[in-house]
């Protein structure tokens, strides 16, 4: 099954991805994407998120300066000592909205375990929220030792991830449970000429990839994806 959530303002099946400059979300092409899994279901909730995703490049950055940066969860686990894989493990992590005028904070989503499954096949969960313009997000937990293995984790994504340069007519195809993904900053031109992608979800439905965590049920290999309000006021 392709397409976005019908209850997703964004919804359809295809979503164009081109630079909106000042705009906030991942269509801003000043900021840095930082890694992440696209709607993971242990902040979400377990009916929401997509097995991968597809990346179409009707058009390239021609700058060759946009890159989508993806990082294999087996490969950055091999990196983490030990005790930072039994650090994010051991305690939960939460992503925090700060609102810009009043510095209010608000819950996004769950608390989640960074690192969840077995140890030769883990679900590493990284999580980014892009900029905006009413709130500023931060990642967080209140055990020190996961906190910072969780900013090492970031770290080293970044030095060991590939970086593919879509350009025309490239298919990037991304295992949504097994690889946190990113995208480096670019200047756009706005002349028509910019990068433009086009992207769509993923969903086995009928027939599921095995769960790293032990849910096979007939409930989850029939579920109904639908999107999630997460930004609690």
């Amino acid at each position: 099954m392709l397409g976005f959530y019908t209850s997703n303002a964004r919804g359809g099946l295809i979503r164009d991805l081109a630079p909106k400059p000042g705009l906030g979300g991942i269509n801003n092409p000043d900021i840095r994407l930082s890694f992440h899994r696209d709607v993971p279901a242990n902040i979400v909730g377990a009916d929401c998120e997509p097995d991968g995703f597809l990346l179409l490049a009707a058009r390239g950055d021609p700058g060759h300066q946009a890159k989508t940066l993806v990082c294999s969860n087996r490969a950055l686990a091999a990196r983490l000592a030990p005790l930072e894989l039994a650090a994010l493990r051991r305690s939960p992590i939460r992503a925090e909205c700060v609102r810009s005028g009043t510095g209010d904070v608000s819950p996004y989503g769950m608390p989640f375990y960074a690192v969840e499954g077995p140890e030769d096949d883990p679900k590493i969960t990284l999580f980014y929220i892009p900029a905006h313009r009413e709130f500023t997000h931060r990642i967080v937990s209140d055990d020190p030792e996961t906190q910072a293995a969780y900013d090492h984790a970031v770290e080293i994504a970044s030095e060991i991830c590939d970086e593919v340069d879509l350009q025309a007519g490239d298919l990037l195809v991304i295992n949504n449970a097994r690889c946190n993904h990113g995208r480096t900053p670019f200047t756009p031109r706005l002349d028509g000429t910019d990068r433009w992608l086009l992207k769509t979800f993923v969903s086995a439905s009928g027939w599921r990839r095995p769960s790293q965590m032990g849910e096979d049920s007939d409930a989850n290999r029939n579920r109904r994806l639908a999107w999630p309000g997460l930004l609690q006021r």
